[in-house]
């Protein structure tokens, strides 16, 4: 029992170490963390944060604000770290079971943990309060329960619960739908009493995104899309706001920029590696082509979903990537052994050597514990505001570290955060209304903040133009 622990623990000794030595003291604009502002605050004041209302972030976030360390950022940050080395763990069991514990087979089950754990774009998303880390749990839990679970009245129980979580983090695991009518790589024709305990769980699990209407019910201050209606929920958790994202112009720079992603998070050998696993690798043939449905559906979606920062959803193709490395890994090492005697004196010093090299070119890239500039910025809008004073923000970075804040850190409760941008949607004026009693906001879908300067001009007024570098302006109407 012991023994089947030490690489496990090994694993999760490393990468706490690494996570801990670039991991965020607080709120960070670091490796695109802009939204952590709004993830964090909701999570804090029990609010409803942007599409898609992440319900199962939101609760799992408020749990880890509970811990007696840290700010309050800081412990929601942790949430991001412990997600990441749980799912390298299970890429770790994922790939020993497949290799039904073979020779050499808990070394290259280690060796796809760490190829996903210290991949440049997981690691950035480990270290701040992001749903990603989240996400790939989730993701490789499925993964795992398709493989391995599905005889028992309970594991098909649970199948569907998962899954319904799942959607209760990112509604892009849509995209695994399939995997529900998959037992041990077999796909079977259902009605059968398997395919409603599933069922049954997705309903259960995905029930989750009924708290936030529960929550939009007591107005709180950080209300996205106020879905208190069906018709509001549905327009928050498909992510309405963001649909004109979607785009094929750039599909092309993309894939150049896609492959270009690949070599930069595990290198040219191990993208030699997972390549060799799904041309050579005929033993798991049936198993492979599960990872690789993971590998095309999220890929294709990061190349059509125009935001700045889709290049993240390509976490999970390093998931079923990371598992290629590991089972190619483990074909390769077999080769190797079975024609070098000593290969295993050359070739592990060697792979130790390759990964501590891989962790010290990566650290700059995603070390975001000296990243203070959130935490300036905040403090110092708040320092220099005005008495009673209406702060009009344009960027998601400066709105967001100002909820923080204003309304998680329960600081300057004088002021009035206002998004520009947020301002055209009838819920957004609505809530503003409800978090400042005393600000008059205009019934008008093309309020500008003008108008509330004219309307309100017994307050002070800040313009925030740019919050990196900092460009803010006060006047008096």
């Amino acid at each position: 029992m012991l023994k089947n622990i030490i690489l496990p623990t090994a694993l999760v000794v490393i990468l706490g170490l690494v996570y801990g030595m670039t991991f965020a003291p607080g709120l960070s604009w670091a490796n695109g963390g802009a939204d952590g502002g709004d993830l964090i605050t909701a999570a804090a004041i029990n609010g409803v944060p942007h599409p898609t209302g992440y319900p199962l972030y939101m609760l799992l976030a408020k749990l880890f604000q509970y811990f007696p360390i840290g700010n309050l950022a800081f412990r929601t940050n942790l949430l991001s770290a412990c997600s990441t080395c749980l799912t390298a763990i299970m890429i770790y069991i994922t790939v020993n079971r497949l290799l039904s514990d073979q020779k050499y087979s808990k070394i290259a089950s280690s060796v796809a943990a760490l190829a996903f754990g210290l991949s440049p774009l997981v690691w950035s998303q480990a270290v701040i309060s992001e749903v990603y880390g989240l996400q790939s749990l989730l993701t490789i839990l499925i993964l795992y329960q398709t493989l391995f679970m599905g005889k028992k009245p309970f594991e098909n129980l649970m199948r569907g619960i998962i899954f319904g979580l799942a959607l209760g983090n990112q509604i892009t695991t849509v995209f695994l739908l399939p995997f529900l009518l998959i037992e041990n790589t077999r796909v079977k024709v259902f009605p059968n009493s398997k395919l409603l305990l599933r069922l049954i769980g997705l309903l259960v699990g995905s029930s989750i995104y009924l708290i936030l209407p529960l929550r939009a019910m007591n107005n709180p201050a950080i209300n996205w899309n106020n879905p208190v209606t069906i018709n509001s929920l549905f327009q928050l958790i498909s992510g309405q706001i963001y649909q004109s994202y979607f785009s094929t112009s750039y599909i092309i720079d993309r894939v150049r920029g896609w492959a270009g992603l690949l070599i930069e998070q595990f290198s040219i050998p191990g993208v030699f590696v997972g390549i060799f696993a799904i041309f050579v690798d005929q033993s798991n043939k049936k198993n492979l082509l599960l990872i690789l449905w993971i590998f095309i559906s999220y890929g294709a979606f990061a190349l059509v979903y125009g935001s700045h920062d889709s290049y993240v959803y390509l976490i999970q193709t390093i998931i079923a990537f990371s598992l290629w490395i590991g089972l190619g890994f483990h074909k390769l090492l077999i080769f190797i052994a079975n024609r070098w005697r000593y290969s295993g004196i050359i070739l592990f010093p060697v792979i130790i050597v390759l990964f501590a090299l891989h962790i010290t070119f990566v650290i700059p890239k995603v070390d975001a514990s000296s990243d203070n500039r959130a935490t300036e910025f905040g403090k110092y809008i708040l320092e220099i505001s005005p008495a009673n004073a209406m702060i009009f923000t344009e960027d998601d970075k400066s709105t967001f570290a100002l909820w923080y804040f204003h309304f998680a850190e329960d600081q300057r409760p004088d002021i009035k955060v206002i998004s520009e941008g947020l301002l055209e949607y009838d819920w957004y004026r609505q809530s503003l209304r409800t978090t400042y009693p005393n600000l008059i906001v205009p019934e008008s879908a093309d309020l500008s903040p003008y108008d509330l300067i004219v309307n309100n001009s017994r307050y002070p007024y800040c313009l925030v133009r740019d919050s990196d570098p900092l460009n803010i302006e006060c006047f008096q109407y």
